[in-house]
């Protein structure tokens, strides 16, 4: 009887930050997209009154990079190891989930404006086409979560396995529609909906860049450590499909060893 209580409990405790995590992600991605088309959807506080300009760009920036920080030590498998220590290894992915929500949302809520306009598009028909691009670019970053896993990849299959008590799948290599084209769709997709806007002001170009850079960067760390867990076969994708650009050169990439087994 103590065991079936115990069992429940955590179940519950499992069930409740994995759907827990994976809503505060949808709410956050309403944010991300309000953020991105210049706030009409979720008119949430962005600015301090009257906040200076080099504050409010250290603001800024410091929000930046308190996201890059997160998002990339989380996602060490060093990191990992240490923290399914501490927590079941099936809210692995759910804790990383509601970690970056909380701290995009920070991002949102604590962002400084800063005005100054690098370029305005007044054409109601050009401004529509340049929204149309950013929505594209949600869409394309939706469309490529589903097609690797979008409940495993926020969290949602480990917990349920988890729950049930059956074990891990094991993921293999695949290569979906999207990532025919390129190796990271979801990235495009991002660059896509960051930088289309009709009115660029010096934050939002901070906040295009600051992503920007991060992305360049997490990609580049990310297939370091894809060809060293995958070795040949994800080595034989990057030299057939490129990274970011449709149209532009696979990459040349050494061989890094040693390999393991096989996943997405």
């Amino acid at each position: 009887m103590r065991n079936s209580a115990r069992n429940l409990a955590r179940n519950l405790a499992t069930l409740a930050v994995g759907v827990g995590s994976y809503l505060l992600f949808r709410v956050t991605t309403l944010c991300a997209l309000s953020f991105t088309l210049g706030g009409g959807l979720l008119p949430l506080p962005f600015a301090l009154p009257s906040t200076p300009l080099m504050l409010a760009l250290l603001i800024d920036v410091g929000l930046i990079a308190l996201f890059g920080v997160q998002h990339s030590l989380m996602a060490r498998a060093g990191w990992k190891q240490w923290w399914t220590a501490i927590i079941p290894p099936a809210l692995e992915r759910s804790v990383y989930v509601l970690s970056s929500s909380c701290v995009l949302l920070a991002l949102f809520w604590f962002w400084q404006p800063i005005p100054t306009v690098i370029w305005r598009i007044d054409n109601p028909l050009f401004r529509a086409g340049v929204y149309g691009v950013c929505l594209l670019g949600w869409g394309i970053v939706f469309l490529a979560t589903f097609q690797i896993d979008h409940f495993e990849l926020f969290g949602l299959r480990q917990m349920w396995r988890a729950i049930r008590e059956r074990p891990p799948v094991k993921a293999t290599f695949r290569r979906p529609f999207l990532y025919r084209f390129v190796r990271h769709p979801l990235m495009v997709g991002f660059l896509l909906a960051f930088w289309a806007t009709p009115l660029m002001t010096v934050d939002r170009l901070l906040f295009a860049l600051g992503m920007t850079l991060y992305i360049l960067i997490g990609v580049s760390f990310e297939e370091r450590s894809l060809r060293r867990e995958l070795g040949s076969v994800y080595e034989q994708y990057q030299a057939e499909t490129p990274r970011l650009l449709p149209f532009g050169k696979p990459s040349r990439v050494r061989s890094e060893k040693p390999a393991a087994p096989a996943r997405q």
